[in-house]
């Protein structure tokens, strides 16, 4: 069955095949700018691309096959979808396209790709903007942490906690302190209490959401609710329950998965680039991840298995976006004579600026599309994938980057010792 993790990997599927084919085109305009003629600024292309997608794809389907491996049954979905897309998409951009191509360059069929260029050659100093650029994330974490201790075990739906959620439509707002007392008075403790919005669009209208440890406390929830809070025109349109064996293992294995999945990618980094870069990488993954959450938390939404879904995605891209400018760079730092300082990356972020905004307004258009028209659970779900996609975006230029960079000298000097 398909469900809205499986889509979910659709979904960075699609994002990482047009990645590919944004990538492969770009190689081959850089190419045909030096002069080269279209069969060899063809081959050229696709010859150096191929790095890039093969380590960007092979990051994310290590992710995939541990996720797979360790995941619960939401995340499976995710992994199995994601696999078969990956592996479908990479043989599709580096070989049936290629060679698509090529037939119709030796039928003297195609002669040029026009490719409109929407970023012009840039010099921006990325790296010196990024001290501005870690204080803003901090700011936006620390607002995060903040709303996300405010609020407490209610970020949590009940798949993860267990027990039972109320979604309560109702006539008129009830003030959240007198709620939280009349159920105390019932004996109804630590019931977590937040006003959400529901659904997307025109459709959007605020929902109560009350979450008990059993059933029992939500029998009485309602029942407090109709003889002290009538005037308000509490009406109960959903009720979920979940044992709390269930989300204790929906907990577990999910943090399994995500450690196993950091290790692998810090492994398979460190052998195709160096260590310092792995540690970039995971650093700007968290990064990315915990904006997600903060701006979650922020919004007052929860965290159910549909947004873990979201989250899994966000960490998809992520890795992807990042390993695009780690190749740039690696290249660059072979023509510099393997230097490698603020000028090398610098140098390579505004070589990939093109592909990289390319492919993130081509997500973000396809993501908002779904924030608009979507319902309730598919705005979650679109909300933590637009976040994450411009934390992605920012992190792969402004915290990964950086780290690597950062993190550099120590590690050369760790080794220089040994």
């Amino acid at each position: 069955t398909l469900t809205l993790p499986g889509i979910a990997g659709i979904v960075l599927t699609v994002g990482m095949a047009v990645d590919a084919n944004v990538l492969i085109f770009e190689r081959i305009r850089e190419e045909m700018r030096t002069g080269k003629r279209f069969g060899a600024a063809l081959s050229a292309g696709y010859d150096k691309a191929f790095s890039t997608i093969f380590d960007s794809n092979l990051t994310t389907l290590l992710t995939a096959v541990i996720l797979f491996w360790q995941g619960s049954g939401p995340v499976k979905g995710f992994a199995i979808t994601l696999t078969a897309g990956i592996l479908a998409s990479m043989y599709t951009a580096i070989v049936v396209t290629r060679m698509v191509f090529e037939f119709l360059e030796h039928r003297d069929w195609l002669h040029n790709l026009k490719m409109t260029q929407w970023v012009k050659e840039t010099k921006i100093d990325f790296m010196g903007l990024r001290h501005v650029a870690a204080v803003l994330s901090i700011v936006v974490l620390a607002a995060g942490a903040f709303m996300g201790y405010q609020h407490g075990r209610a970020n949590f739906g009940v798949d993860f906690t267990g027990g039972q959620q109320l979604s309560l439509d109702f006539s008129q707002k009830a003030d959240v302190d007198a709620l939280r007392t009349a159920f105390t008075g019932a004996g109804i403790r630590d019931a977590g209490i937040q006003y959400q919005r529901s659904g997307a669009g025109a459709e959007q209208n605020e929902v109560l959401a009350v979450k008990v440890a059993t059933p029992e406390e939500g029998a009485a929830v309602q029942k407090v609710l109709g003889e002290q809070f009538a005037a308000n025109g509490f009406k109960l349109i959903q009720e979920d329950t979940v044992g709390p064996q269930v989300g204790k293992e929906l907990q577990r294995s999910g943090l399994i998965a995500l450690g196993l999945s950091l290790l692998g990618m810090i492994v398979y980094i460190t052998i195709r680039f160096e260590f310092s870069f792995a540690i970039g990488a995971v650093v700007g993954l968290l990064h990315n991840v915990l904006i997600t959450l903060g701006v979650f938390f922020l919004f007052g939404r929860q965290l159910t298995t549909t947004s873990i879904a979201a989250l899994l995605t966000v960490v998809g891209y992520s890795v992807n976006d990042t390993i695009v400018v780690f190749d740039r760079i690696r290249e660059t730092r072979k023509l510099r004579g393997g230097r490698l300082d603020k000028a090398v990356v610098n140098e390579s972020i505004n070589a990939t600026l093109s592909r990289t905004l390319l492919t993130s307004l081509t997500t973000l258009l396809s993501v908002a599309m779904l924030m608009v028209f979507g319902g309730g659970a598919i705005f979650d779900f679109a909300l933590a994938i637009f976040v994450g996609v411009v934390a992605g975006t920012y992190a792969s230029v402004f915290i990964a980057s950086p780290v690597m960079l950062a993190v550099r000298p120590k590690v050369a000097l760790e080794a220089a010792k040994k």
